[in-house]
């Protein structure tokens, strides 16, 4: 067997990001479980998906993201408990404006900040 088949492959580049409508279009949401869903695009191929949040808590919001499979997520806020949760579950977690389009926060994922979790429940940029 090559060493190539033992290695484990790439995750997906597949995006998440928590979304809301709005008038202008759909930009990333500021608030965490309050978004209308996620966004989940795959810049390998153009595929965009949409997932309607499913209840307004932020357990019920992890669990969502946990479905999708992705291992990238871009959102504008997420609290401590959150955080680690799906950090643990081996999510990238970046934080975003919503001054940019989706399209650009996918093509730019590596040059967002890092969102961490403090001891306290906060959550900060790296």
């Amino acid at each position: 067997m090559s060493h190539s088949a033992l290695s484990r492959p790439e995750p997906s580049a597949r995006t998440a990001l928590l979304v809301t409508h709005s008038h202008e279009g759909t930009v990333l949401c500021p608030f965490f479980s309050k978004c209308d869903g996620l966004l989940i695009i795959d810049p390998d191929n153009g595929s965009r998906e949409f997932r309607a949040r499913e209840d307004d808590t932020p357990d019920a919001m992890c669990d969502l993201i946990l479905k999708t499979g992705v291992h990238r997520l871009v959102l504008g806020f997420i609290g401590g408990p959150a955080a680690q949760k799906l950090r643990a579950a081996g999510i990238d977690i970046r934080l975003g404006s919503g001054a940019l389009a989706v399209d650009e926060l996918v093509i730019g994922f590596d040059d967002l900040p890092a969102a961490w979790a403090h001891p306290d429940g906060a959550c900060a940029d790296q």
